[in-house]
């Protein structure tokens, strides 16, 4: 009995070892879902200086601006500084708007007695840009005091005075609602106080419809016959002209020669608080600040 069930076992043994040493298959591997690839035009590529389109400055938001940054008043050289940083970007946008809808704007918010406090505010504004576009460290520092951040590195300078005569209504109504001071010709007054301080502030010549604006060591010159609208500043001085026994001569360097040639000029009797004149030509200039 046990030779039989001895036998039994070789017997499964050599019919398992026929099998030979083959190894069983590792299962096959299930293949990778492929994925359509896209159309390249369903995801378009971002231009290197692609960005967010910034947001249009406004007319109405500018000029309201400049009207809060009257001289004298509570943080006006901060408000002036930011209404500054605003115009120069305003100034070199394609789509600016015109002078009529300046004198549109200035007819709906600005009374007449408030004319001359918003040219004063126009006249800050005005320097306060030129001293940026200079890169005057105080002025950036005002801007950045402001909390306004220029949107470009550069602006073209003929932009910005193009930009500048487009609100020249802002001084130009000064023209149009100031009254004349009736005067009688005035004899020679004090020579010696005519000096380049004695002209600080906003004189009008209502005769010639002709505006000075004094500001630090430069005067912004008003004359719509000459089509000058305040756009530039320009240095001025007093000659001295005693020694020929003339008055003094108030000289504004228009030409911006730097050696004052062939300038504007004025020859000054006297000066005073109120106005200033000429014997000579019998012109004369009413203070208004």
């Amino acid at each position: 009995m046990k030779r039989g069930v001895l036998c039994l076992f070789l017997i499964l043994m050599l019919l398992l070892t026929g099998c030979g040493n083959k190894t069983a298959a590792p299962p096959a591997e299930t293949p990778p879902e492929v994925v359509p690839e896209m159309p390249s035009e369903t995801l378009p590529e971002a231009s290197p200086d692609a960005g967010t389109p910034e947001t249009p400055l406004t007319l109405d938001a500018l000029l309201a601006d400049i009207e809060a940054a009257v001289p004298g008043t509570a943080g006006s050289s901060l408000r002036a500084a930011f209404a500054a940083g605003e115009f120069l970007d305003w100034s070199q946008q394609p789509d600016r708007e015109t002078g009529e809808a300046v004198r549109e704007w200035l007819g709906k918010h600005v009374p007449v007695e408030n004319t001359l406090d918003l040219a004063l505010a126009w006249n800050e504004v005005l320097t306060q840009a030129d001293a940026l576009l200079r890169g005057d460290e105080m002025a950036q520092g005002c801007l950045s005091d402001a909390g306004y951040i220029l949107r470009r590195e550069s602006y073209d300078a003929d932009s910005v005075k193009q930009a500048a005569r487009m609100l020249s209504p802002i001084f130009t109504q000064l023209l149009d609602f100031t009254l004349p001071t009736p005067r009688s010709p005035e004899a020679p007054g004090d020579y010696s106080a005519v000096t380049e301080a004695a002209f600080a502030g906003v004189w009008i010549n209502n005769d010639a419809q002709t505006l000075l604006l004094f500001s630090g060591d430069t005067c912004r010159v008003v004359y719509p016959a000459l089509d000058w609208y305040g756009e530039a500043a320009y240095a001025f001085r007093v000659r001295d002209r005693s020694s020929m026994g003339y008055c003094p001569a108030l000289e504004i360097d228009f030409r911006e020669s730097g050696d004052f040639t062939a300038p504007l000029a004025y020859y000054v009797s006297g000066i005073d608080e109120t106005h200033f004149w000429s014997s000579t030509t019998g012109e004369s200039f009413q203070k208004l600040a």
